[in-house]
């Protein structure tokens, strides 16, 4: 049975340092803990982008029309987030990007009804998101009421991904702790969530008035 140290080095990789020369071993994933790399879905304009600023442009240096990626963890949740006003639905997946970063994206709302009907057939199939590739794409709506209004909501396909990759994602995950700290918070009702997902906090009912001991009789 492989050791937690043996299993850890399969995901680093040699590297050279550049000062010295001498070759070194780095981790073939780059994550901080709770601070994934940040992509991002605009739904009033239908792009994608890198922390809200860089936008996102293929190889000819067009806007993407599409993104793909293999999800490594995810959760669907109820909350507040961001300084909004009300509670919304909201999807949080996990991947490794292109440069070969622990990354996250999120959708809400309408996208997240999208999801889930991407979501259905795959469950049934007795797989996860985990076991397929998405490719998301942006399509325009156009509100019935107002036709000067429009916006964007994502839709989704998948094939299933290599299960080698599968197979090394699962294991990764089982040797990181993957989340992103910003979203996450007690107040959140989750709908589901991956096994590869780390709660890094206790749930809200830990936090509630009737967990806390009642008071005795002239107690202050």
């Amino acid at each position: 049975m492989q050791s937690e140290k043996d299993k850890e080095s399969q995901f680093m990789v040699p590297a050279v340092d550049e000062s010295t020369g001498e070759e070194t071993m780095q981790a073939k994933y780059l994550y901080f803990e709770g601070r994934p790399r940040e992509y991002r879905f605009n739904g009033q304009n239908g792009q994608f982008n890198l922390y809200g600023d860089t936008v996102l442009t293929d190889k000819s240096g067009r806007l993407m029309s599409s993104f793909s990626f293999q999800p490594i963890a995810y959760r669907i949740f109820e909350d507040c987030l961001f300084g909004r006003s009300l509670r919304e639905m909201w999807a949080e997946l996990f991947f490794i990007d292109t440069d070969s970063c622990v990354a996250s994206i999120m959708f809400n709302n309408t996208s997240v009804n999208e999801l889930y009907r991407l979501l259905e057939p795959i469950l049934y199939e007795r797989k996860s998101l985990c076991d397929v590739v998405i490719t998301v794409k942006p399509e325009r709506i156009t509100s019935k009421a107002d036709p000067s209004k429009t916006w964007f909501i994502a839709r989704f396909t998948y094939e299933p991904a290599n299960p080698e990759s599968v197979a090394e994602m699962r294991e990764y995950i089982k040797l990181h702790r993957v989340y992103r700290a910003e979203t996450l918070t007690v107040s959140a009702e989750h709908k589901l969530v991956s096994q590869g997902y780390y709660m890094a906090i206790d749930p809200l009912a830990d936090y509630s008035l009737d967990a806390l001991p009642a008071k005795t009789d002239g107690a202050a």
